[in-house]
């Protein structure tokens, strides 16, 4: 039910936007825009803090369908009554913003609710909100708005009654899924400083592998298709392979895709292949960020939600030189095959991987600075890597207190991250 509402909220917000365009073009539509998703998302860490202190969650969705039937009735009025009056849009844009934020964290919080934290519930309900935005860009029309606004309040008016999801108490049996032993201490805020950095990494990446791309309106309906199904599916990958590896195999991947993306030819299989693996990656961040925050999904659920739009602005900052995407996507791509490397040869000690990426960023950051910058050789990349290898010997020795051991990682990690980023190029 939460999965079909986040397609209709999404879907009715986006279509409300572009009817905002039909009348007449202004200069302001961008800011309108803008507004609307700047509240959509940065309030969203507010609304799921005040979702949190509530008894009965419907409120939360209550006030959502207020602020969303308000807006449509305000944008009716001020475009078949006063002329497509500009202070009537910019209420509205406001009205909907604050509506979508404060549907997402009550549809956060209630799967958590019914599900106990299920990577697999919390996949399918955000899934189609992809699908839902493209629709409503697609077909926009006050018949499509009113329809799905119809739908909403229906839905919700059934939904309520429910005493499953009225309560913040979890109801449901919480599923003990595969993790692969990366266990989060309940009470270890601090990990969510990375989740965050994770998501903001994960926001830039999705966007950027697919901006690439001539877009019509066949190719985003495959976008949003693809993403869904990614959404959707993230859940079980996690399930079955576990959060850590299917972190760092996807966040490879996507990386890989991105080099393809800005680099290669035919780029569509890239694209659609870096969107699907992107977004199998959103359950395990939310599911991660629940375990950090028990008891507090809604404020979870919200700082993810806030932290995607620097990571949106970065990917479509047009002023990004090349050497920016391809830095970002060899640093990941170079992390997560080092990352592997390690699981591969016995290593489960987390302060190896977390001091593993540590390391990665200090000496594959500035050998391909220089080698972008000075050019490269087969001598100067040759003695480029030498030097990396001595000096991620020296970092895996400080955290492990053996020099063979540390040697043996630093030389194989190294050796197969080459020969993968070789392997791409010769792809591409």
């Amino acid at each position: 039910m939460a999965t079909v509402l986040h397609f209709l909220v999404d879907g009715l917000c986006l279509c409300c936007l572009y009817l905002m365009c039909q009348p007449s073009a202004t200069d302001e539509l961008l800011g309108l825009f803008l507004t609307y998703n700047l509240l959509a998302f940065t309030t969203q860490p507010l609304t799921g803090w005040w979702t949190d202190r509530l008894r009965q969650l419907h409120w939360a969705l209550l006030l959502s369908i207020g602020l969303l039937s308000t807006a449509f009735v305000v944008l009716m009025v001020s475009v078949w009554w006063l002329q497509s009056s500009s202070l009537c849009f910019w209420f509205v844009a406001i009205l909907l913003g604050m509506g979508n934020s404060c549907f997402h964290v009550w549809g956060g919080k209630m799967t958590v609710v019914v599900a106990g934290n299920d990577m697999r519930a919390l996949g399918v309900f955000v899934s189609t909100g992809a699908v839902g935005l493209v629709v409503g860009m697609t077909y926009a029309s006050f018949w499509l708005a009113a329809g799905m606004l119809l739908l909403i309040a229906l839905m919700s008016a059934f939904a309520i009654r429910i005493p499953a999801i009225n309560t913040k108490r979890v109801q449901g049996k919480v599923f003990r899924l595969n993790t692969n032993r990366l266990q989060l201490p309940q009470t270890g805020e601090i990990w969510l400083i990375p989740i965050l950095l994770f998501v903001l990494i994960r926001s830039f990446l999705g966007e950027s592998i697919p901006s690439h791309l001539e877009k019509n309106s066949a190719l985003l309906f495959l976008l949003a298709a693809t993403a869904m199904v990614g959404k959707a599916g993230g859940g079980w990958v996690a399930h079955r392979w576990g959060v850590g590896t299917s972190l760092v195999t996807c966040v490879g991947v996507a990386a890989a895709c991105l080099l393809w993306a800005i680099a290669g030819t035919n780029r569509l299989p890239a694209v659609l292949i870096g969107v699907l693996v992107i977004n199998f990656t959103m359950p395990m961040t939310l599911y991660l960020a629940n375990k950090v925050l028990p008891g507090r999904e809604g404020l979870a659920f919200g700082l993810l939600a806030a932290v995607l739009v620097p990571g949106y602005l970065l990917a479509h900052n047009g002023s990004l030189p090349f050497n920016i995407y391809f830095m970002v996507a060899a640093l990941l791509l170079t992390i997560s095959v080092e990352l592997g490397m390690l699981r591969l040869m016995g290593e489960q000690r987390r302060k190896v991987f977390v001091g593993a990426v540590v390391i990665n960023i200090l000496t594959n950051v500035p050998l391909n600075l220089v080698l972008l910058t000075v050019g490269s050789s087969i001598v100067g990349l040759l003695t480029g890597e030498l030097l990396v290898v001595i000096v991620e010997t020296v970092g895996y020795y400080i955290l492990i207190r053996n020099w063979q051991r540390s040697f043996v990682y630093s030389l194989l990690c190294n050796v197969t991250s080459f020969l993968v980023g070789v392997l791409i190029q010769l792809m591409i």
